[in-house]
C-alpha cells in the first residue's frame, strides 16, 4: 500500500471508529423536500437528518451487495469488486465535492440494477439534460413538463403493461389533434424518462405501476406570454383526449382525468430536474425513494431490512429482468445534435473518472481480499472522504487477514 504524502490527521488516525470528527470536512447541511422529492439547503435551525453524500454510497454499495444474492449471474457480480485487467486498484478523491470513489476495477454500467452505477449514469444523465435546457431557454425557448399514466391493477404483467403503454405512446405520438396542439405549443422535440413504481404496501395493493415523465422544449416561434394558465388548461384538455384515444387502443382501458395526464410549466420541470439524479441521495425514477409506493430501489431497501420479504425480491427480479437493456433516457430525433450532446453509452459513464480527482492511495491484491471480505468497500470511500489515508492505513490494520483462505 502506498498513501499520499502529508501528515497524520488529528481526529482520524488511531481511530477509524471516529473518522466522521474530521475538521477539516465541509458540509452543506441538506434535506430532501417530501413534496418534489428535491434535495435542499438546510434552513437556520432546522434539525433533520443529513443527507451526507459518503454515507449514501455507503447505503449504495449494500443495496448492491443485496443484487449480487439476487442476480449472481449478472455483470453487477463483479461490479467494483473485481480487478479490470491488471490495474492497480486506487482510491480516488474529488477535489471539487470532496467525495471519494475507485478506479481499476470493473464496472457493470446497469443504470437499472446497479445502486452503485445507476447513481453515477443517472447524475451525468440529469447535467446533460440540464445543459439542453438551458440552452434552449437562451434561445428564448421555454421546457414543459408532460406526465402520462396508464390505469394498472395488481393482476398485471409488467411485460404486458410496459408493451401496451409503449403502443399507446405510439398512438398518443401519432394522433393528429396531438400534433396539432404541440404546433401550438412551438415543441422542437422531447426527453422522455420512464419510472417504475409498485403499490404492494399501499391499500389498494394497485401493483405495477409504470409512467412517463417527458420533458417538452416548446416555444419555438411562440409568444410565451402564451403559457398561461388558462392555456395550459386547454392544452392539457385537449391532450387528456388524445392520451385517453391512445389508451383504449392500445388495450389499456381508460386513464381518469385527474391522474391520466398532467401537463406542468417549466418550473415545475425545473424541479424535476433539478431532483433527477441526484448523487447525495434520490437518483430519479427506480432509484428514488417514493413518495408513496416502492421504487425498484425502495425494494432492495425492504430486503435489507427484512431479508426474508420474498415478495420483494421477486419483484426486483422482475424490474431487473424486464429492463435490461433498456434505455434509460430517449431524446427524440435530432435533439441531442441541435444541443451538441455527445453519445456516450452507460458502460462509458461507469468507467469514467470523477473530473478533477487526486488518488489518495492504491490498495494491494491482498489489502482488496481483505476489505471484500468483510464488505468494506462503503466504509473505506467513507473513511478515506473524512479521514484521509492515514485513516484508511488504520482501517486496513483492523481488517487484516479476513480474506485470507482458511
Amino acid at each position: 500500500m502506498r498513501g499520499q504524502a502529508g501528515g497524520p490527521d488529528p481526529q482520524g488516525a488511531g481511530n477509524p471508529c471516529a473518522l466522521g470528527i474530521d475538521a477539516k470536512y465541509k458540509y452543506k447541511a441538506q434535506k430532501l423536500d417530501l413534496d418534489t422529492g428535491e434535495v435542499v439547503p438546510l434552513a437556520e435551525g432546522e434539525n433533520v437528518l443529513l443527507a451526507d453524500p459518503m454515507e449514501n454510497r455507503i447505503q449504495r454499495f449494500i443495496l448492491q451487495s443485496i443484487v449480487r444474492s439476487l442476480l449472481p449471474k449478472s455483470r453487477t457480480n463483479n461490479c467494483l469488486r473485481v480487478r479490470q485487467g491488471l490495474q492497480q486498484i486506487q482510491v480516488l478523491k474529488s477535489v471539487q465535492h470532496g467525495t471519494t470513489s475507485y478506479s481499476g476495477l470493473q464496472t457493470c454500467g446497469s443504470v437499472w440494477q446497479c445502486p452503485v452505477c445507476a447513481a453515477k449514469i443517472s447524475e451525468r444523465r440529469r447535467v446533460e439534460v440540464k445543459a439542453a435546457m438551458d440552452a434552449w431557454k437562451q434561445q428564448c425557448g421555454t421546457v414543459n413538463l408532460l406526465t402520462l399514466t396508464c390505469p394498472h391493477q395488481r393482476t398485471d404483467d409488467l411485460r404486458e403493461l410496459l408493451a401496451k403503454q409503449a403502443k399507446a405512446l405510439n398512438y398518443f405520438w401519432m394522433d393528429r389533434k396531438a400534433k396539432a396542439v404541440f404546433f401550438e405549443m412551438g415543441n422542437i422535440g422531447h426527453i422522455k424518462a420512464t419510472e417504475t413504481t409498485h403499490g404492494r404496501l399501499s391499500p389498494y395493493d394497485n401493483g405495477w405501476h409504470p409512467h412517463y415523465h417527458i420533458l417538452m422544449f416548446d416555444g419555438s416561434g411562440v409568444d410565451l406570454v402564451r403559457f398561461d394558465k388558462p392555456q395550459m388548461s386547454s392544452w392539457h384538455a385537449r391532450l387528456y383526449l388524445c392520451w385517453l384515444n391512445a389508451c383504449k387502443l392500445a388495450g389499456l382501458g381508460a386513464p381518469s382525468h385527474d391522474h391520466g395526464i398532467k401537463l406542468d410549466d417549466g418550473s415545475r420541470a425545473d424541479k424535476y430536474i433539478s431532483k433527477w439524479g441526484l448523487e447525495d441521495e434520490i437518483t430519479r425514477g427506480h432509484t428514488k425513494k417514493a413518495i408513496t409506493g416502492e421504487t425498484p430501489f425502495d425494494l432492495l431497501r425492504a430486503l435489507q431490512a427484512d431479508p426474508t420479504d420474498r415478495q420483494a425480491a421477486a419483484l426486483f427480479i422482475e424490474f431487473a429482468t424486464l429492463f435490461k437493456g433498456k434505455r434509460q433516457l430517449r431524446w427524440s430525433k435530432g435533439l441531442k445534435a441541435r444541443f451538441a450532446v455527445e453519445e456516450k453509452t452507460d458502460d462509458q459513464i461507469s468507467e469514467e473518472k470523477e473530473d478533477f480527482a487526486e488518488v489518495l492511495g492504491m490498495l494491494t491484491i491482498e489489502q482488496w481480499r481483505d476489505v471484500l471480505a468483510v464488505e468494506g468497500r462503503g466504509v473505506l470511500l467513507f473513511i478515506a472522504a473524512r479521514g484521509g489515508w492515514f485513516a484508511v492505513a488504520d482501517y486496513l490494520k483492523l481488517i487484516k487477514g479476513k480474506g485470507e483462505k482458511k
